[in-house]
């Protein structure tokens, strides 16, 4: 009887541990529309051809730009750690949210750092205190820490095109 009840002791351990070190892991819940070489595409097909705007223009003439499709390129700052639906491009001094559209897809967790260009529509928003936590808690970070709500910078983007993951 000991060893029985010894033997379900350890399975439910081990069991424990290995979920644990799965919730550790990087998620994909997408799957590339395109591959190469040195790159991944989420969402739909990127343009060959595409006109690159600065994220840092782009949060500069956020009143010429609001609601217009652009394409923009930078390092991947931060990416949502519960399943990849928002990360964060560097805008200089400010930050440019990047969703979804329709959150139909999802880049890898393990993003972050990568070099990226994406197409999508560019928007301005208010951002409440509550939302702000919301997504710093999303991210992994400490929601504490956010006190203030301001706007936000934001592309829905319809096609992201990741280099080296």
């Amino acid at each position: 009887m000991k060893y029985c009840a010894t033997l379900i002791l350890g399975i439910l351990c081990l069991t424990n541990i290995g979920m644990a070190q799965n919730g550790n892991e990087a998620k994909q819940l997408s799957e590339p529309v395109a591959t190469g070489e040195n790159y991944e595409v989420y969402g739909s097909e990127f343009p060959d051809d595409a006109q690159f705007f600065a994220p840092e223009y782009l949060v500069e003439n956020s009143n010429v730009f609001k609601g217009q499709e652009v394409v923009t390129k930078g390092t991947i700052k931060q990416v949502c750690q519960k399943k990849g639906c928002f990360f964060m491009l560097s805008a200089g001094d400010k930050d440019i949210r990047i969703t979804f559209k329709d959150y139909k897809f999802f880049i890898p967790t393990d993003a972050a750092g990568a070099q990226v260009q994406l197409k999508g529509v560019f928007k301005v928003k208010p951002l409440t205190e509550d939302q702000a936590k919301h997504y710093a808690e999303d991210a992994g970070e400490n929601p504490d820490k956010i006190e203030m709500a301001e706007k936000e910078y934001n592309l829905v983007a319809n096609s992201v095109k990741i280099f080296d993951l």
